[in-house]
């Protein structure tokens, strides 16, 4: 690993669409999983080897608001499968990306922060095969462009990150085969219109499974129907906001399986 250098109580503003689903017949015990957000890179570096110690490996990483670091850990997986980046240039990232394919490796998520010009990456690589596509720096028109092409190709949207600035705003994603059929994508959504897609494509049977937080606080999120499990969603939560979710959904037995944030401001999935 490479490191450098509201409604109520704990939410600000306007308490996020939620849906809890009740879980599949037969469902099967989730691995044990740790979670953490609001690290500096210092701090992130240590987690990341006690984990890697214990067992662990990362399934989706944040970074955000000048190298803050937010990750989600789920119990297996041998070390030498997967490793960690953090504090990555543009060109860092880029090199990275071009020995992971010499190697055989893919990004599988990726979180940028920062000005179009000088971003901060972190990303997750796996050792694993198949079809991927991913791009960086890209701006929304250009993203929304690469969405249909991938779509066209096969591809679903697995990993989404939204960074620059309010009037600069650049996506970084990862494209990789689709198994899982329809998906959908909606970006620079504000919280309310967010929200009006929430109850509408919930109509519809769709439940968001990838989420980012751009900048000039727009939801991207990427919709697909999923089976009869349980989950849980919510957007525009402080740091204590998400924290006080992160453990009441602990009590009822789900875990976050994505974590997102820029400029204090937290969006997460839960399973």
């Amino acid at each position: 690993m490479r490191a450098t250098r509201k409604t109520v109580t704990l939410l600000i503003g306007l308490a996020a669409p939620m849906a809890v689903v009740a879980p599949a017949a037969g469902a099967q015990a989730r691995p044990a999983w740790v979670a953490y957000h609001g690290l500096t890179a210092t701090q992130s570096v240590e987690r990341v080897r006690q984990l890697r110690d214990q067992g662990f490996r990362p399934i989706t990483v944040n970074v955000s608001d000048g190298e803050r670091y937010a990750a989600v850990w789920v119990k297996g997986g041998s070390p030498s499968n997967w490793g960690v980046w953090q504090g990555m240039s543009a060109d860092e990232f880029q090199q990275q990306f071009d020995k992971g394919l010499r190697e055989g490796v893919q990004p599988v998520s990726v979180s940028a922060t920062g000005p179009a010009d000088s971003p901060v990456f972190t990303a997750v690589f796996e050792k694993r095969s198949g079809k991927f596509v991913a791009r960086s720096d890209l701006t929304p028109d250009q993203f929304g462009a690469a969405n249909k092409q991938a779509a066209d190709q096969g591809l679903t949207l697995t990993s989404v990150d939204v960074y620059g600035a309010s009037d600069d705003l650049r996506y970084v994603g990862v494209w990789t085969a689709n198994r899982r059929g329809a998906w959908y994508c909606t970006y620079g959504r504000t919280r309310e219109q967010h929200e009006a897609a929430f109850y509408a494509q919930k109509k519809q049977g769709l439940r968001p499974v990838k989420v980012a937080v751009a900048p000039d606080g727009t939801y991207t999120a990427v919709w697909r129907k999923d089976g009869d499990k349980s989950w849980a969603h919510y957007i525009d939560m402080t740091s204590a906001g998400y924290q006080k979710r992160f453990d009441d959904l602990k009590a009822k037995g789900l875990s976050p399986v994505q974590v997102n944030a820029e400029n204090g401001r937290y969006a997460a999935i839960w399973e």
